[in-house]
């Protein structure tokens, strides 16, 4: 018998992952700003994309931010940049859509 593998989800899997529906935050998977917000939060904390997952965890609630804990030894990225990442996005997304009505 096969031992099964171990494969890292892409963020469509995320979307649909049960662990996705039970996180308090799991509403804003369905946000069509998401994509766009994490990459600039991505840039402003100096993060390459790939650490977008993590913080996408974080924004959902999925992971507990009480569990990132920051060991000061200066490593890239750091705890607190997962965290500022992930409070970046929760605020571009709490903002209210501007909308320009024109006449």
């Amino acid at each position: 018998m096969t031992p099964p593998t171990r494969t890292t989800p892409t963020s469509t899997a995320l979307a649909t992952s049960p662990a996705a529906s039970t996180a308090p935050r799991a509403h804003l998977l369905a946000d069509p700003r998401l994509p766009e917000v994490l990459s600039r939060a991505l840039r402003k904390f100096g993060m390459e994309e790939y650490f977008g997952y993590a913080v996408v965890k974080l924004v959902t609630g999925e992971t507990d931010p009480r569990s990132v804990i920051c060991c000061n030894t200066g490593c890239h990225p750091c705890a607190k940049d997962y965290l500022g990442a992930s409070e970046f996005v929760l605020k571009e997304l709490r903002r209210k859509r501007r909308r320009f009505l024109f006449w």
